[in-house]
């Protein structure tokens, strides 16, 4: 299964991987995170974290709002 990187827009940094439909930390090998179509939750509060809109990914603020720019993008 191949693997994707995602950036921080601010460093251009990856930041963490994405196998399958789980996010990983760079530095572990736990899933942080779990992607359902647009949407990314966290696995410890089964929260939604992130918007996904094309390869930029949006920070969500709660109750539909989501942050002005993007956090991250999806580098290829």
């Amino acid at each position: 299964m191949a693997e994707r990187y995602l950036y921080d827009y601010s460093s251009h940094r990856a930041v963490m991987y994405e196998v399958g439909d789980y996010l990983y930390a760079l530095s572990g090998n736990k899933a942080e995170h779990w992607i359902s179509g647009d949407y990314v939750f966290c696995i410890n509060t089964q929260t939604i974290s992130f918007w996904i809109l094309g390869n930029d990914v949006y920070g969500h603020l709660g109750r539909g709002e989501l942050t002005g720019q993007p956090l991250y993008y999806f580098g290829d």
